[in-house]
């Protein structure tokens, strides 16, 4: 038996972490874009109102109603850093009773139903 990689280690190492926070980013965007787009629409402002940010979170609100700014929020988690804390929020005043099934457009509510997901889109990340 050879005692002879194929590969070096050190690129090896260096392709396993660019994997591994290419796999972050990407099961982070789908939980994010989950929850954007489980967002119930009445006006359009709650969907609006999703802010994505590192390290610490962003409360603030707009009185923006426009369809795409939420998923463009959802897409800063690929270009986020891998290995702190990425936040995604919603300030407004009754996104709590959203989550907690007060809209008919989503009964079990957003969140937590997307998080459930989480494991899955980890794993379709890393194929």
């Amino acid at each position: 038996m050879s005692g002879k990689w194929t590969i070096p280690l050190d690129r090896l190492a260096a392709k396993s972490r660019l994997k591994l926070e290419t796999v972050a980013r990407k099961a982070t965007f789908d939980l994010f874009r989950s929850a954007v787009l489980r967002s119930p629409v009445d006006t359009g402002r709650f969907r609006a109102n999703h802010n994505v940010s590192y390290g610490t979170p962003n409360y603030t609100t707009t009185d923006s109603t426009a369809s795409g700014r939420g998923l463009a929020e959802a897409q800063k988690a690929l270009s986020l850093p891998v290995g702190g804390v990425v936040y995604m929020t919603n300030a407004l005043p009754y996104a709590r009773r959203l989550e907690y099934g007060w809209s008919k457009q989503a009964p079990a509510g957003i969140y937590r139903v997307s998080a459930i997901e989480f494991s899955r889109w980890v794993q379709r990340a890393a194929r």
